[in-house]
């Protein structure tokens, strides 16, 4: 692992650490069974930094480890299908997308998002570094580039492809290190008038408030719109718009230009670097208070299922994302607490957790289950789990960790 003794972005050293989850295994990294024993774990550990208030990992994981074989889908799962349907349409409302209109995906997955796209324009390229998901980006006839984005391979792209109207990178700047260099290769191939569109997990509604699920190796950044406004500036791009949206449990959309050919920032990009002063973004108390948030989160879930599992036997999990392996591993929660979860994801059925080692099985594996408590381990996707909960069982506990730990009963 690389350590960071200093900010990646502004090279302040005077990094403060204000929380450690220990060592977990990468959480999209599921298993075989035949491949628990050669599993590898690393610390997860959050500092920020007092100059720039970018929230960053101390020590990170090369990204060829984690990326280039690759088991989050884009179309794993409805809810997200329908946020990125969404996100096509307002793009093409607000910009009027023609037929002439250039768009690249930066951490394009399997293609579903460029997909949208083909309606509008034919000028598409995607650009993700995972070899197992081309197949996948094939059948959606979108053409994309099996590497990682870096200001490299962007003047390759430029000198083959010309210059983009968009650039799209949804929760993928934050995966990336190298941050200065990936935006750096963004400024070179967006056309003078071109619009960067950025997604991320916002550090003052997730990590800040105790949501600590959001923590994981591939998320090397946790921004706040403070540093996002530095970082950007770094590599001579403007943020000209912002807004909050609801998907990860709370994110930022950034619309972004280059530096010289910008159009002035909208009233709401002055309006959240205010609101962030407010709610004590810039003040080191609200980083010192996380630890305890997160401890007491622990320590209430692990009673809670405790008593759970006293009355109604072992939990059956609800999905089995990135954030739910956080939640599973930090707490300590295993086989003796659940007995195994589903997912609609087929790659990772028939698999095991990281670190945890739980069964990951179809939706119909709980054709044969009853009155079970559950673990919604998506709680983002909650209602989407809930509604097919009520459609095969008449009565279920359902456990939701965030935002606010709780037990829902269903029927």
């Amino acid at each position: 692992m690389e350590s960071n003794l200093k900010c990646r972005v502004c090279h302040s050293k005077d990094l403060k650490q204000f929380l450690s989850l220990g060592d977990i295994p990468p959480v999209n990294a599921f298993l075989d069974s035949s491949e628990i024993s050669q599993e590898r774990s690393y610390p997860l550990t959050l500092a920020y930094c007092p100059s720039c208030f970018l929230v960053q990992l101390e020590s990170i994981v090369p990204p060829e480890h984690l990326f280039s074989h690759y088991l989050h889908l884009s179309s794993g799962s409805a809810s997200n299908i329908e946020h990125l349907r969404n996100f096509s349409e307002i793009l093409h409302a607000r910009f009027n997308i023609t037929l002439d209109t250039s768009i690249l995906e930066i951490g394009s997955n399997d293609g579903t998002l460029l997909a949208f796209f083909k309606k509008y324009t034919s000028h598409l390229l995607g650009v993700d570094p995972a070899q197992n998901l081309m197949q996948l980006s094939q059948e959606h006839a979108i053409e994309t580039l099996p590497k990682f984005f870096n200001s490299s391979l962007a003047l390759d792209i430029l000198k083959n492809k010309g210059a983009f109207d968009f650039i799209i990178a949804l929760n993928v700047i934050p995966h990336t290190p190298d941050v200065i260099d990936l935006l750096e290769g963004v400024y070179t191939l967006l056309s003078l008038r071109g619009v960067l569109v950025m997604e991320g997990v916002y550090a003052l509604e997730t990590i800040l408030q105790g949501e600590f699920d959001t923590i994981y190796h591939e998320h090397v950044y946790t921004f706040s719109f403070h540093s996002l406004i530095s970082t950007f500036k770094r590599a001579k791009l403007c943020i000209v718009d912002v807004e909050k949206i609801p998907t990860q449990g709370g994110s930022l959309r950034i619309f972004a230009q280059r530096e010289e050919s910008a159009s002035p920032p909208s009233p709401a990009v002055l309006a959240l670097l205010k609101e962030e002063k407010e709610k004590g973004l810039t003040n080191p108390l609200i980083y010192q208070g996380v630890g305890a948030k997160v401890e007491k989160f622990k320590k209430d879930l692990r009673n809670l299922i405790e008593q759970e599992t006293k009355q109604y036997g072992k939990l059956i999990g609800l999905g089995a994302p990135a954030r739910g392996n956080v939640i599973l591993n930090y707490c300590g929660l295993g086989t003796q607490d659940i007995e195994y979860i589903i997912d609609d994801t087929p790659l990772k059925q028939g698999k095991v957790t990281p670190g945890t080692h739980i069964p990951v099985k179809p939706w119909g594996a709980l054709a044969h289950d009853n009155k079970r408590t559950f673990l919604l381990l998506s709680w983002n996707y909650k209602d989407s789990f809930f509604s097919k909960l009520k459609k095969q069982f008449s009565h279920s506990r359902v456990i939701i960790p965030f935002p606010h730990l709780e037990v829902n009963s269903l029927g």
